[in-house]
């Protein structure tokens, strides 16, 4: 069985709203060349790696627990 980052959309999208960063700065952030990167983990179509949640939510300045839990 396959551990599961489930996103919560709604709080991500808040969180990176609030500090002002775009969906192609969160992307250029995690090193992604594409905006699309994050904007698909903003909206749940992709599953993000342990080591993007950790990033997303360091420049974020929230718990990581706020955007993604895990579903085992």
């Amino acid at each position: 069985m396959n551990d599961v980052l489930i996103t919560n959309t709604n709080e991500l999208r808040k969180a990176r709203e609030l500090k002002g960063f775009s969906h192609r700065d969160m992307s250029k952030f995690l090193g992604a060349k594409s905006s699309a990167t994050y904007y698909n983990i903003e909206t749940g179509k992709v599953e993000p790696k342990i080591g993007q949640a950790l990033r997303i939510s360091k420049l974020l300045k929230e718990p990581v627990t706020n955007f993604f839990k895990l579903k085992v």
